[in-house]
């Protein structure tokens, strides 16, 4: 659009050029005009001095006839004539006419003598179609007829002043041409300069999108929310989001160490909800705008509060911030339509979760180690303790699964939904109300045959592992050549599954979901890992760490693989 006004811009430009060298033209031809007429008055006065002068004005007599009588040898003959004249004309059907006359009022002359009184230059127009001729004298308009021109040169060239004015208006169109294609080339240029620096914040591909594996367009308006919303917010430009500078800039030094931005019961008001984009088992989600930048609220029902409060408590822990785990804005408490609701506000991924993901488009294999080295990584973050002055606590999700992990633009992952998340903390104290929650198909089987040690937190780590072993199982099939999504145990239990059903084939059964079969060695460790991370024994499984680790391995001998000069998986 930018593009268009500045065109018209230009072209305005262009004409109002056009116009000043044309009125240019027409000053010098209305000087040429003046300067005649001018000169023509200046006759007459002074004819009219030299009449007043005169005390005697000869006469004279001269032939007179009319065409075509002029041809034949009867003249009329008038007599008191001031001056004779005879005079040839060219008809618009190139007849030649001729004719003999004469004047007896002086002021006659000027208008009959001086029309063909004519200069060096260029002719008029009519300079080829009449020559009329004037003498005094008794018959001296007898004799032979004045010759007209050629009738091939009877038209006037094109003045210079013409030629100058049409090659302005030819200079002034190239001139504002160049113009507006280096204007259009300089903006086209800095536009994609600012879309592959907001790129750059976001990841390190530009063109990750842009295979035939994901058929969902995305453009520089994801980077600000989602199009096509007739309630939504017009995007701001990629590069000038408020949200993501505040997120990445405000209030932290640059370690995340940095505290939440809004403070409690203020930024209901800021935040605009658009649409509901999904259902959970606490309450909505709903996508919102906040000063032209789209956030996730996640709307808590009243019953619900110690939930929101436990994963505000959470996603307020110092030093939690991180690319791989859900970046936080708020909470607030507010109320619409009679009815408390308490807001968690987060940052927005347009892509949805890992889970509709894998549904809508299948995987490389360098698509796929980004996705799981990205969600390991946010693991790994989670179950770290950070000792210091400001450190941050081992924290274990407990309820990992794909619908729980999001998927950014740049193709990596992000883990979201805290709210059954625990610390050391809570572990020792005793504040594990219901120790088993979170989704039934993921559970553990010591979790699902209550074997579990409630009182160590490592038990509540190896959980996670073993959910993480069954998101890989999920990624690796939709690796071409790639089967038809499913969840875990899919063949085995239905949509609900309750906690007998799923003790039965975990625990006594030893059923796991069965790797993908293939011969290449990055699936063939892969299928490794997976069986190392569901072990029945909670205490043989792999630490985060390890991990990610092994899958480093498997991405730096894999050339379908690519790393960046810090030998991560570039993404």
């Amino acid at each position: 659009m930018a593009d268009v006004v500045i065109v018209a811009y230009l072209y305005t430009f262009l004409f109002i050029s056009a116009g000043y060298a044309g009125l240019t033209g027409l000053d010098n031809f209305e000087d040429d005009g003046l300067t005649n007429i001018q000169t023509q008055a200046d006759n007459l006065l002074l004819d009219d001095t030299l009449d007043k002068k005169m005390v005697h004005h000869p006469r004279y007599k001269c032939h007179q006839c009319e065409s075509p009588d002029c041809d034949d040898s009867t003249q009329q003959v008038c007599g008191s004539a001031l001056y004779c004249f005879k005079s040839t004309v060219r008809a618009s059907d190139g007849e030649l006419r001729y004719s003999r006359g004469c004047s007896t009022r002086r002021d006659h002359y000027q208008f009959t003598c001086h029309t063909n009184q004519h200069s060096q230059g260029p002719r008029k127009r009519h300079a080829g179609q009449l020559n009329i001729t004037c003498c005094q004298g008794d018959m001296c308009n007898n004799g032979s007829f004045p010759e007209l021109s050629p009738a091939d040169t009877a038209i006037e060239p094109l003045t210079t002043n013409t030629w100058k004015l049409w090659i302005s208006v030819l200079a002034s169109v190239v001139i504002v041409s160049v113009l507006a294609v280096m204007a259009i080339l300089v903006l086209r240029r800095t536009h994609r300069l600012r879309v592959l620096q907001a790129a750059q914040k976001l990841g390190k591909d530009f063109n990750y999108f842009s295979s035939n594996t994901y058929n969902m367009p995305v453009t520089s308006a994801f980077y600000e929310g989602m199009e096509g919303s007739t309630n939504a917010v017009r995007a701001v430009a990629a590069g000038d989001s408020t949200l993501r500078e505040y997120l990445e800039t405000s209030m932290s030094s640059g370690s995340g160490s940095g505290l939440p931005l809004m403070v409690q019961r203020t930024l209901a008001k800021q935040v605009t909800l658009i649409e509901r984009i999904g259902k959970g088992r606490y309450g909505e989600v709903w996508r919102g705008s906040w000063y032209a930048d789209s956030v996730a609220v996640k709307i808590f029902f009243s019953r619900d509060e110690a939930s929101w409060r436990r994963e505000t408590e959470i996603y307020s822990t110092v030093l939690l911030r991180h690319d791989n785990i859900l970046a936080y804005v708020g909470s607030d408490m507010t109320s619409r339509n009679s009815c408390t609701q308490l807001w968690l506000i987060t940052h927005f991924h347009p892509l949805g979760s890992l889970y509709e993901h894998l549904s809508r488009t299948t995987l490389t294999r360098h698509q796929m180690m980004v996705i799981c080295l990205s969600i390991v990584n946010g693991l790994l973050h989670l179950h770290t303790d950070i000792h210091g002055t400001q450190g941050k606590p081992a924290i274990a999700h407990r309820d990992i699964k794909s619908k729980n992990i999001l998927v950014k633009v740049n193709g990596e992952c992000c883990i979201a939904d805290l709210g059954l998340a625990v610390t050391r903390h809570h572990v020792s104290a005793g504040l594990m109300h219901n120790p088993r929650q979170g989704t039934k198909r993921y559970m553990s089987p010591e979790m699902l045959d209550q074997s579990m040690n409630l009182q160590s937190f490592d038990c509540y780590r190896k959980c996670d592992i073993y959910a993480f072993g069954l998101v890989l199982w999920e990624v690796v099939r939709r690796v071409c050549p790639a089967a038809e999504h499913r969840p875990p145990f899919y063949e085995l239990v239905g949509h609900d599954p309750s906690f007998e059903d799923m003790r039965k084939i975990v625990c006594v059964e030893g059923a796991r979901p069965e790797p993908p079969v293939d011969s290449n060695p990055t699936m063939v460790f892969m299928a490794a890992i997976m069986r190392e991370c569901w072990h029945q024994n909670a205490s043989v499984r792999l630490p985060a760490l390890r991990i990610k680790k092994t899958l480093l391995k498997l991405a730096a001998n894999d050339n379908a693989i690519h790393l960046d000069e810090d030998n991560e998986v570039s993404v």
